[in-house]
């Protein structure tokens, strides 16, 4: 490839951050690159919650139809707020890697379980209209059975009525902390980045020096979530930690009808950069 091509194929639109019914999308993973590649996106990560289930399919998925995907995943964190990392281009097999993921899931359907019951006993039964098992369901899963049922208008008196803490919905299990999450990505030779870092953080410059200090590599800087004075601010912090820039749309299909894939892509210096260095790994061959 000339440095022409190179250039050409650095401003080419991408999305790091997907779902697809392996965690909670709506999508299948192969549906999911499918809809991503019907909008011009050329590179892309399948990152469901805690779940490289859906990674071959959509790996496969990408290389039928011209896009690369890159085996990752969004894993939960133990912090006093919601802390996500995603893990780009994992090795998927890597075996402390694989012996975490399945702690992981069965911690995930633990919880899922227990609030299940406590939902019915409470006389909100969601088992019905669970979208997926137990074994992968997300809270937002959960909010949509609760929407599903009738229990809940929308997912966001979902959350506010039955899923926070004090509410009959709330429990939670022990997960990985931030740095055992980084070390487990780094590990299966990934890259973490800090998904949509403004939620629920008050001092995201002194989080970001704590976890760059714990080994992270990336910064989420473009999400729906955030503003465009969001984004330059988390750009800056990046520059200071010298962390990569990535973009998510946090794409969930049906699930949250108003994202698309790649849409908050733009041909923006930092995230040229970030696209050269994923160009720059070599292709991993899934068996």
């Amino acid at each position: 490839m000339n440095r022409n091509d190179r250039t050409e194929k650095q401003s080419e639109p991408f999305d790091l951050h997907l779902h697809s019914n392996c965690s909670d999308g709506a999508d299948t993973p192969s549906r999911v690159v499918a809809y991503a590649a019907e909008r011009g996106l050329t590179l892309l990560a399948l990152t469901d919650h805690d779940s490289v289930n859906g990674v071959k399919e959509a790996v496969f998925a990408g290389e039928r139809l011209g896009a690369r995907v890159l085996p990752a995943i969004e894993m939960d964190t133990e912090w006093l707020h919601e802390l996500h990392i995603l893990g780009l281009d994992v090795d998927i097999e890597e075996p402390r890697f694989v012996a975490a993921l399945d702690t992981a899931q069965k911690r995930r359907s633990l919880r899922n379980g227990e609030i299940a019951e406590r939902l019915k006993s409470a006389g909100y039964d969601i088992v019905p209209y669970l979208s997926s098992g137990t074994e992968v369901a997300t809270r937002l899963n959960i909010a949509l059975a609760l929407v599903k049922g009738g229990f809940a208008e929308n997912t966001k008196d979902a959350f506010v009525r039955f899923l926070r803490k004090g509410c009959p919905g709330y429990f939670i299990v022990e997960r990985y902390s931030p740095e055992e999450v980084i070390s487990l990505i780094r590990g299966a030779d990934g890259i973490p980045v800090w998904a949509h870092p403004m939620h629920g953080h008050a001092d995201v410059h002194k989080l970001a020096d704590l976890l760059k200090n714990c080994g992270l590599m990336g910064i989420e800087a473009f999400h729906p979530s955030l503003s465009e004075g969001d984004s330059d601010v988390l750009i800056s912090i990046a520059r200071q930690q010298r962390l990569i820039v990535t973009c998510g749309s946090d794409y969930h299909g049906a699930n949250r009808p108003d994202v698309l894939p790649g849409q908050t892509w733009l041909d923006h210096a930092a995230l040229r950069e970030c696209r050269a260095l994923l160009e720059a790994r070599p292709v991993r061959l899934l068996k």
